[in-house]
């Protein structure tokens, strides 16, 4: 058997192929590749623009057609309705606001029905010519009902000057006219009472009218709610609602001291009126004589309590006791610099009793008839039960050259501010 020579070469060559026959890689070039998926990607990107935009246009050529047929019930379009917003932190103060509201309004409710009971009691009351007759009172003032004697209708109003040849009249409510006497008057507070003869107001009258249920002003405090009603502007019929500004006001007058109802409620100088609480009670007289001295512009007026004795005398036709006394209350400080307690007297009013009695501005005024007086409050009321006419006995102290204070009596008999000044 022939033997056949196989070259060395071709057994190396078989047997490296043997030996590292586990390798099967493909060693390809990374140039070829890569640009062969960028092409694939293209292709991908342009097929599906294709079929996008033909989807596209054969959607939008069949939707006519395949809508009818495929919806034939369309659901009922709803458009939201307006909710409650809800509060974003605290559902408690909303509520609270709420609350307020409701009593805010509440209050307004109560004080509007008060004011309407409240103007069955307030009326005109003004002066008119005896020879011009006509329409009632060209000008006038508020009038208050303020009590009724089973005979007259008794009204408190600021002091009406008349002349000779004229007369008073009172428009009621209803606008029915009715003429007036003057009960009795008191030019150091400027006040009066009128009359008006009972038979003489008709039934109709009397339906839409009553007198004021009178309250008390020293139960009045910063804040509380009040009424005005009557010529508070001084000129048309008005109510205003408002709050107390100053509960510790007073105006001083011959022989006391009186407490005021200060308001925030708009005003004039020339104004005139009642104020009423929250439950319709009277506690406050709106007089000239107080806003004059007032000039804020702002409604003030007579605190009711204060005057409640001389009204009472006004109404019965008894004049107010009068010295002509313009003082003061000598307070804490100025007694810790020696002046005695008691009313210091600032001024003598003119040809007035206390200055026939020899009383001088500097006294200090400490006892009437032997009762110890330390306040004009106090020196009023005792003298509100004085009768004009009668005597009395001042104790007072008067200071020497020494600076020293002295007794000095003096005897004063009772006088009234029944005329004008």
């Amino acid at each position: 058997m022939e033997e056949k020579n196989i070259p060395q070469e071709e057994l190396d060559g078989e047997k490296g192929r043997e030996e590292y026959s586990f390798l099967q890689e493909v060693i390809k070039d990374e140039t070829v590749s890569g640009k062969r998926l960028k092409v694939g990607i293209l292709r991908l990107l342009g097929c599906g623009a294709v079929f996008g935009a033909a989807a596209s246009i054969i959607f939008c050529a069949l939707t006519p057609w395949l809508e009818p047929r495929i919806n034939n019930n369309p659901e009922q379009v709803e458009i939201p309705k307006d909710e409650e917003e809800e509060p974003a932190g605290e559902p408690a103060k909303e509520e609270e606001k709420e609350s307020e509201e409701d009593l805010y309004r509440h209050v307004l409710q109560t004080l509007n029905s008060e004011a309407i009971q409240a103007k069955r009691g307030i009326v005109s009351v003004g002066k008119v010519s005896d020879e011009e007759n006509k329409g009632g009172p060209a000008e006038s003032t508020t009038g208050i009902l303020i009590a009724d004697n089973g005979r007259e209708l008794l009204i408190l109003s600021d002091l009406v000057p008349v002349k000779e040849g004229e007369h008073i009249e009172v428009t009621f409510p209803d606008e029915s006219i009715h003429e007036a006497s003057e009960k009795m008057r008191d030019t150091n507070l400027g006040l009066c009472v009128y009359a008006v003869l009972r038979e003489q107001i008709d039934k109709t009258t009397w339906s839409g009218i009553r007198t004021v249920k009178i309250g008390s002003s020293n139960s009045v405090k910063s804040g509380d709610t009040v009424i005005a009603i009557g010529k508070p502007y001084g000129a048309d019929e008005a109510a205003g609602y408002g709050v107390v500004t100053v509960d510790e006001e007073y105006i001083e007058l011959a022989d006391g001291c009186f407490k005021l109802i200060s308001t925030n409620i708009a005003g004039n100088d020339n104004g005139s009126g009642a104020i009423f609480n929250r439950r319709g009670q009277l506690v406050g007289i709106i007089s000239r004589t107080v806003l004059g001295t007032e000039g804020n512009r702002r409604v003030a007026g007579y605190g009711i309590s204060d005057i409640k004795s001389s009204i009472e005398l006004l109404s019965n036709g008894s004049a107010i006791p009068y010295t002509g006394i313009c003082g003061m209350d000598v307070t804490e400080e100025l007694e810790e610099k020696g002046m005695p307690l008691g009313i210091y007297v600032k001024e003598v009013e003119a040809d007035s009793p206390a200055m026939a009695a020899g009383i001088q501005s500097g006294d200090v005024i400490v006892g009437i008839d032997g009762q110890n007086t330390i306040s004009l409050s106090n020196y009023y009321g005792i003298l509100l039960h004085k009768n004009v006419g009668a005597q009395f006995r001042l104790q007072g102290l008067r200071q020497g050259a020494g600076g020293e204070y002295v007794d000095i009596d003096f005897d004063v008999t009772v006088g009234s501010r029944i005329k004008m000044k």
